[in-house]
């Protein structure tokens, strides 16, 4: 998304160079009353636009070999928001582990015979970005990730396992992998994560005009700080579609 700071100030100064022309013709002898300063206005519909990858700037390759996988029971998570049950909790986690547990033993479907998926998009990249990028950019307090005190979280808690992710044991007993709301466990049970490139574009570069930064090099960062397991895809919209087509049911994260 090319919303560069030249672009916001330059809105910026043609809406002050108004004013300016205004405060000119009124009567010096009359001053008009103090107007608050009039906010600076977006770039126009022009200057908004989204690189469009080709099959060589992404793992085309990985992308169609996870979504043709010959699991018979698939499912694909839409995921907006970075979402949370309780603080240090990731709904998007609980749900995958959820799918996957009533599959596999309460349906008798059987253990490597379900498929779970999610789509990042919108806020909810940042859960595919390291606890480097949460330290330096303000996730936690721009998107509600807040822990147990209500302060904004620093670190992406809810990748790291919360187990030995043991598949030891009853699957409903605790303290296990089956148990543990994590995004490691789900990657270690087979779960897919696909992250919009589109919204790694936009949030990396509005971030970096909030915080004067150039939004190209804070985009280039966090491509770069992505987590592992996490796979990069042209449009969430776009990986949606081709997981429809090729036999996955979509369901919006709740």
């Amino acid at each position: 998304m090319e919303m560069t700071r030249g672009n916001f100030l330059r809105h910026a100064l043609a809406a002050a160079g108004v004013l300016a022309l205004a405060g000119k013709k009124a009567n010096a002898q009359t001053p008009p009353p103090a107007q608050p300063a009039a906010p600076p206005k977006p770039p126009p519909p022009s200057a908004v636009h989204f690189p469009v990858l080709k099959p060589s700037d992404y793992d085309e390759k990985k992308f169609w070999a996870e979504l043709k996988t010959k699991k018979p029971h698939k499912v694909v998570y839409q995921s907006v928001e970075p979402k949370l049950i309780i603080p240090g909790l990731a709904s998007l986690y609980i749900h995958i582990q959820n799918s996957l547990n009533a599959g596999e033993f309460s349906y008798g479907w059987g253990k490597g015979n379900v498929g779970v998926a999610a789509v990042l998009y919108g806020p909810s990249i940042i859960l595919s970005l390291n606890d480097a990028m949460w330290a330096k950019y303000p996730f936690g307090d721009s998107f509600g990730c807040k822990d147990a005190n209500g302060k904004p979280e620093k670190a992406n808690v809810y990748y790291k396992a919360q187990t030995s992710m043991s598949f030891d044991g009853d699957p409903g007993a605790g303290g296990n992998i089956y148990q543990d709301w994590s995004g490691e466990a789900c990657l270690k049970r087979g779960a897919v994560f696909m992250v919009c490139n589109n919204a790694l574009t936009a949030f990396a570069g509005m971030m970096a005009m909030a915080m004067g930064a150039d939004p190209k090099a804070t985009y280039a960062e966090w491509k770069a700080n992505m987590l592992p397991g996490f796979l990069i895809v042209p449009a969430g919209v776009g990986a949606l579609q081709a997981a429809m087509e090729t036999g996955w049911k979509a369901i919006a994260l709740i």
